[in-house]
């Protein structure tokens, strides 16, 4: 018997539901793939399925902070009959939008709320469905090879991801130019286009590994070596605050010994400062120096400055 388009729409957000359920995340990439789908249309699925907790950011999708597919009383599949029950009435007369959703709201949250929550960062407001982003994702997903422009710069380039940076849209590339790995601000993207030349598929993840803002340089690394106060040096030991970290020593005083391997002073600069004064650079001797002119020109900035208050 032949699936119906409605049975592989079922089918297809039937498993995806159980996904989350199991692992909590999973990139769209990643389910376009396993369902044999156009990311479009995960992003669309993803879109009808509003009685469900999700969370979409970075191309990937989540339970959304405070809720859990667990607490459920009701299978995943009676969530989902739900869902699409409501949807074909809401198809039917969109004068029930509004009483769908006080009734979903009034659902869902005896369903899924748990005690738990995770503050999400805050991401620029970026159409996924865009014509723009839907060429960035055709290419990346070909692998062809793309021309973009940027501050009335053209580059052609190999395209990699979309990614987000301290909440910021990129997409990852290399500028076939100099063979460099770049990040090109969304927003300032002015024209995208795919050509027919295919490239060779990149260990990405890989990569990835290594970029920690979007200030990476491709080829450029080096070391910052820090020492890290008592005052703070259990939030270094509870995690990485970049992949790179690595404690080195633990004084007898508390403090720690941490270096970071990094492509630029970016990406370690923020980290640094926001944990200051509780932070002292030890090297590489510029960067140190380079820290120390900053700070004593932005005091001596502050003392210059007059309010009322």
């Amino acid at each position: 018997m032949v699936e119906s388009k409605h049975d592989k729409y079922f089918s297809r957000n039937m498993l995806m539901i159980q996904k989350l359920s199991q692992e909590g995340s999973v990139s769209v990439a990643e389910l376009a793939e396993e369902f044999n789908c156009a990311v479009r249309t995960i992003y669309r699925d993803i879109e009808k399925l509003h009685f469900f907790p999700l969370e979409l950011n970075a191309g990937v999708v989540s339970i959304a902070e405070g809720f859990s597919l667990g607490q459920s009383n009701l299978q995943e599949n009676e969530l989902l009959i739900a869902e699409l029950a409501f949807s074909a009435i809401e198809d039917i007369d969109t004068r029930t939008h509004k009483h769908i959703q006080a009734i979903r709201s009034k659902l869902s949250y005896p369903l899924f709320f748990t005690p738990y929550t995770i503050k999400a960062e805050n991401f620029e407001p970026i159409k996924m469905d865009s014509e723009l982003l839907n060429k960035m994702e055709d290419a990346i997903t070909k692998n062809n090879v793309s021309k973009i422009t940027s501050h009335t710069i053209t580059s052609r380039v190999e395209p990699y991801k979309i990614v987000a940076f301290d909440g910021f849209w990129y997409l990852l590339a290399k500028d076939l130019k100099d063979q460099k790995i770049k990040t090109y601000l969304i927003a300032h993207v002015s024209e995208f286009r795919a050509t027919t030349e295919v490239f060779a598929k990149t260990n990405i993840d890989k990569i990835l590994e290594n970029v920690h803002t979007a200030w990476f340089a491709d080829g450029n690394s080096f070391e910052v070596k820090i020492k890290v106060k008592p005052q703070i040096a259990h939030y270094f030991k509870l995690k990485k605050h970049l992949t790179s970290q690595n404690i080195l020593k633990e004084n007898n005083d508390g403090s720690l010994i941490v270096s970071f391997e990094v492509s630029s002073d970016e990406d370690v600069d923020n980290l640094i400062k926001s944990w200051l004064p509780h932070i002292e650079v030890i090297k590489p001797a510029r960067f140190r120096k380079k820290m120390i002119l900053e700070l004593e020109e932005y005091v001596k900035e502050l003392k210059q400055l007059h309010y009322e208050f």
